[in-house]
């Protein structure tokens, strides 16, 4: 009996390392390789153009960049920004083809940004005004403080604030130290005309181009407590990209056609 129970054992024993060796022998199963499905790349677009009437405002970049090297205009204007380090140095602006400003972009040790007006007569430069600037981390405008009468910014001192979207929410203008007004801003949910352009907020403010926006989207309203009258909103058509093709100033029904180039990546 017993040598019947060591049999049987020895025969299952058996069985259990055949299974086990087929098993480890076994070749292992191929693995299909899974296609990678590739996001199409979103077009980058930059501006070239606007036109309203017979306003056309022309720009120009430097090569496969992002930064602008011309702005032209068809009143006989031209501006030619100059870089250091891919940072703004320079603004020169042109009547024709005279020289009649230059605006320079000089960082002081507390790492503001001092602005500095001239305006040229042949070989005489004669400072007209200027703006301290802060920028926040991702380099927007923070605070402006302005002297002086030569620059374009209505007022003395004030404050910018952005939303989580990276646009600018609100100005608050300190009128005095009791007295404070705001301007405030609302967005669409698509591509903003200038979102691609590097250091376009400083150069819209250098030269008097306040109307367009540096923003991530595009404003849909604009209220100022301080002058309601001012208040207004846009409207705007897309292309197929999301980036507006054309927008209109509702209160003045002023409208802006935009050209644009696809930057190659």
């Amino acid at each position: 009996m017993t040598i019947l129970k060591f049999k049987c054992v020895a025969i299952i024993s058996g069985v259990v390392l055949l299974i086990s060796s087929c098993t480890k022998n076994k070749p292992p199963k191929e693995e299909k390789d899974t296609p990678v499905v590739k996001e199409p790349l979103k077009k980058v677009l930059l501006p070239i153009k606007l036109e309203s009437g017979n306003l056309v405002i022309n720009l120009k970049y430097n090569e496969n960049s992002t930064l602008i090297s011309e702005v032209k205009t068809s009143d006989g204007y031209r501006f030619k920004p100059t870089y250091k380090d891919e940072l703004p140095s320079q603004y020169d602006k042109y009547a024709n083809k005279t020289l009649i400003q230059s605006i320079y972009c000089i960082r002081v040790p507390n790492k503001d940004l001092k602005v500095t007006f001239f305006n040229i007569d042949g070989q005489a430069y004669s400072p007209t005004g200027s703006l301290v600037l802060k920028q926040n981390l991702q380099n927007q405008i923070s605070s402006i403080l302005a002297s002086g009468s030569g620059h374009s910014y209505p007022y003395k001192e004030s404050e910018c604030h952005y939303s989580s979207s990276g646009n600018l929410s609100d100005i608050t203008i300190k009128n005095s130290p009791t007295n404070n007004t705001s301007i405030t801003y609302t967005y669409d949910e698509k591509n903003g005309i200038f979102k691609n352009v590097q250091h376009c907020q400083l150069l819209f403010l250098a030269i008097n181009f306040q109307l367009f926006s540096a923003d991530v989207n595009n404003r849909l309203s604009y209220s100022n407590t301080g002058t309601p009258g001012e208040n207004t909103n846009f409207t705007y058509q897309y292309n197929a990209d999301g980036y507006p093709t054309q927008f209109t100033i509702t209160k003045s029904k002023q409208t802006f056609k935009i050209t644009y180039i696809e930057l190659q990546q």
